[in-house]
């Protein structure tokens, strides 16, 4: 089953690796900016479960060319693997099948390994307000983001007072010295440490990462939590939350694409979408589901 056409047996359009091998900062960005991601680890079970990327599905090399169908046909595809060549044999797959908008970074320790100072910056502003002395950071500064989802977090920067630093990576740049949990690496690319014109503070910004800070009235609160939470949580899945309408303080939304026709929809509100939306908008009284589910045919959970 090819996307476009067969292009395995055509000499004048040899695979050529070079085309899809990111580096790592790049396969980062393209992970952060592009509209539809669809991240694939193919090493095996064993390794997945000790560590992986957030959000990542777990694809064994030996299962990938039996899976070829289930690819998505819109989106980026993005691929790791343990570097044992199973990336370009992915790759080479995708191609054959005419998939052209895929990309991979052959070893999964080099998407921490070789994060560095580059994937962040720093503004003047917030260069000099860092310096200042009476700003106490003895060991640094800890840049620290709290995940709300695989792709989502809010990100916040303070001072580092203590040496408790053993899980975490060091970075220097301009001359200060930051801090981030190993773990979290994965969200560094992007990220902006700049003034907040409002308050004059430091800020942490990532576009298409970041959780930015809530603002305007009721609705447009609500709106922003579904446009910056809620839908980059369901989109992997091809399914997407509309708000329909506000009563009183109670939400009703809409749950279209994948989610449509989801036998497990009051699982999917209650357990998910209700709690994040709840914890950024407390002022939400209940949150109703609107959709007519009856419906729908391609459920949100497969």
């Amino acid at each position: 089953m090819f996307k476009f056409k067969d292009l395995s047996n055509t000499e004048d359009e040899l695979f050529r690796p070079e085309n899809y091998q990111l580096s790592v900062k790049d396969f980062f960005a393209k992970r952060r900016t592009a509209k539809r991601v669809y991240l694939f680890d193919l090493r095996g079970a064993g390794d997945y479960e000790i560590s992986h990327l957030p959000g990542a599905h777990n694809l064994p090399i030996e299962h990938f060319e039996n899976s070829i169908y289930q690819m998505p046909f819109t989106g980026d595809i993005l691929l790791y693997g343990g570097g044992q060549g199973e990336t370009l044999t992915a790759a080479e797959i995708l191609y054959d099948n005419g998939f052209d908008t895929f990309y991979y970074v052959d070893r999964f320790l080099d998407l921490y390994e070789q994060v560095d100072e580059s994937f962040f910056t720093i503004s003047p502003e917030a260069l000099k307000k860092i310096q200042s002395p009476h700003e106490d950071a003895s060991v640094g500064w800890l840049l620290a983001v709290e995940p709300k989802s695989p792709t989502k977090g809010v990100y916040t920067l303070r001072p580092l007072n203590d040496d408790d630093t053993e899980q975490m990576q060091r970075f220097e740049k301009e001359g200060i010295i930051f801090w981030m949990d190993f773990s979290l690496l994965p969200f560094l690319e992007g990220t902006e440490i700049q003034i907040d014109e409002d308050t004059g503070e430091i800020e942490v910004v990532n576009e298409g990462l970041g959780i930015g800070k809530l603002r305007g009235n009721f609705e447009d609160r609500v709106r922003q939590v579904l446009d910056e939470q809620v839908n980059p949580m369901v989109a992997s899945h091809g399914g997407v939350v509309t708000l329909s309408r506000i009563e009183n303080g109670e939400v009703f939304l809409r749950f279209g694409g994948g989610c449509q026709g989801c036998g497990m929809v009051d699982v999917t509100l209650k357990q998910g979408v209700e709690v994040m939306m709840k914890e950024s908008v407390p002022d939400i009284v209940a949150i109703h589901d609107a959709t007519d589910h009856d419906s729908g045919s391609n459920p949100y959970y497969r």
